[in-house]
C-alpha cells in the first residue's frame, strides 16, 4: 500500500537512494533536511545536495531548522562525556532524539505514515512476540543497527529502511542508473559537527577549561609524565601521549576526572572480563529476564564478541567468554541474537 512518506535527507547518496525507491514505488515523498549546525547559508552543500535530488525525483523538499535542540541535546551531551572522561557516541544519542524524535513529531505536522532513512538496517514484525524487530542489514559492512538501538517499538513501527536489503555497490549502481548528481559522492567517517575530525581541537574551543594539566600515572600510581587534560585522551589510545617506557607501547587504561590523573598500561592490562551496561533499552523482549549467551559489540566497527548477559536490577553485567580489550565507559554495547538486536545500553564501568 502507497503512504505519504518523509524521508530524512542528508544529501549523500544514501538517503537520496532511499526517497527515490520509495517515490518509484509510488509512495508520496516529501524529502527532509535538518539544519544540524552552523550558520544560516543557502549554499548549505547538504541542504543543495538533497534539493537538487528532490528537484530530479520530482518529489517536495523542506528544510527543518532544528539547531538548537541539536546544540542542547547532541553537541553539548558530547562536550559533557568527553570533560567527564566518558566517550560518547552522538550518532547513537542523534538517532534517538532528532532523527526518530523530532522528525516523527514533524511526520504527524505533515500527516505522513511513516518516516525513512537511508540507514542499512531492517525492521520486521515478529508474528510470534508482536513486536518490532530491529535486524542488520544483508550488508554487514554496512550495518548500522549498531546505532538503532535506543528505538522504541512505536518509532520501529513507524520506520521504514529501503537499503537495508541492498548492499552499498547496488545502492551506487542505482543512483547511477537514475543519474542522481550524488551517485560517486565519497561517504564521510566524521562526526558531522567536527568536519576536520579534530575533536580535541573542538573541545578545547567549546571549553577551554577542559585543558587543564594532571598526571599520567601507571597502575600503581608512579607518575610517568603530564596531559593536558583528561577529555582529550580515550580508553585504548596509544597515539600521541608522549610517554615513552622500556616496557613497550603505552596506552589508556582508565581516566580518573577527580583526580585529573590518567593511568596508562600495556596492551594486556586493557583486557575486562566483562563490564556493567545502564541505560538498558530492550528490543526483542520487554527485559532480559534470565542470564542467556549473546554476541556484544562494544564499537560499531568493532567484530562483536561472545558474551552471558546477566539482569542486574535495571542493570545487566555483561561477563564475555573471554576477556575483551574494547571496554570504554560511555561508549554503546549492542547485544545481538545473530541478525537480530536483542537491545543494548551504556557502558558504566
Amino acid at each position: 500500500m502507497n503512504r505519504k512518506v518523509i524521508v530524512a535527507m542528508s544529501g549523500g547518496v544514501d538517503s537520496s537512494m532511499a526517497a527515490a525507491l520509495l517515490a518509484r514505488s509510488g509512495n508520496v515523498v516529501i524529502g527532509v533536511t535538518m539544519r544540524l549546525w552552523g550558520e544560516d547559508r543557502d549554499s548549505d552543500p547538504a541542504i543543495s545536495s538533497a534539493r537538487e535530488v528532490c528537484g530530479l525525483l520530482g518529489i517536495e523538499h523542506k528544510v527543518l531548522d532544528v539547531r538548537e535542540s541539536f546544540r542542547n541535546l547532541i553537541i553539548d551531551y558530547f562536550l559533557d562525556e568527553y570533560t567527564s572522561g566518558l566517550t560518547p557516541n552522538p550518532c547513537v544519542r542523534c538517532n534517538e532524539e532528532i532523527k526518530f524524535g523530532i522528525l516523527l513529531k514533524f511526520m504527524d505536522l505533515v500527516r505522513a505514515e511513516r518516516l525513512a532513512t537511508g540507514h542499512y538496517a531492517r525492521v520486521l514484525l515478529d508474528g510470534k512476540t508482536g513486536r518490532y524487530a530491529l535486524m542488520k542489514a544483508i550488508d554487514e559492512r554496512k550495518d548500522q543497527s549498531y546505532f538503532m538501538y535506543r528505538l522504541g517499538q512505536k518509532q520501529l513501527g513507524l520506520s521504514v529502511f529501503p537499503l537495508g536489503g541492498l548492499t552499498k555497490e547496488e545502492v551506487r549502481q542505482k543512483a547511477r542508473e537514475l543519474s542522481l548528481p550524488n551517485a560517486e559522492r565519497t561517504e564521510s567517517q566524521e562526526v558531522c559537527f567536527i568536519p576536520d575530525n579534530d575533536y580535541r581541537g573542538f573541545i578545547e574551543s567549546e571549553r577551554p577549561d577542559s585543558v587543564r594539566e594532571g598526571r599520567f600515572i601507571d597502575k600503581d600510581g608512579k607518575v610517568l609524565g603530564s596531559h593536558r587534560g583528561v577529555a582529550f585522551y580515550t580508553v585504548g589510545q596509544r597515539r600521541g601521549i608522549g610517554v615513552s617506557s622500556p616496557l613497550g607501547r603505552r596506552y589508556v587504561i582508565s581516566r580518573d576526572p577527580a583526580a585529573n590523573d590518567i593511568t596508562l598500561g600495556e596492551e594486556e592490562e586493557l583486557k575486562r572480563p566483562g563490564c556493567s551496561v545502564g541505560s538498558v533499552n530492550w528490543v526483542a523482549a520487554e527485559s532480559l529476564g534470565a542470564p542467556r549467551l549473546a554476541e556484544v559489540r562494544l564499537r560499531y566497527r568493532s567484530a562483536p564478541v561472545k558474551a552471558m548477559l546477566e539482569p542486574d536490577g535495571e542493570d545487566v553485567t555483561v561477563r564475555f567468554i573471554k576477556p575483551e580489550a574494547g571496554v570504554s565507559p560511555g561508549q554503546s554495547a549492542v547485544f545481538y541474537d545473530g541478525d537480530t538486536v536483542i537491545g543494548g545500553g551504556i557502558i558504566i564501568r
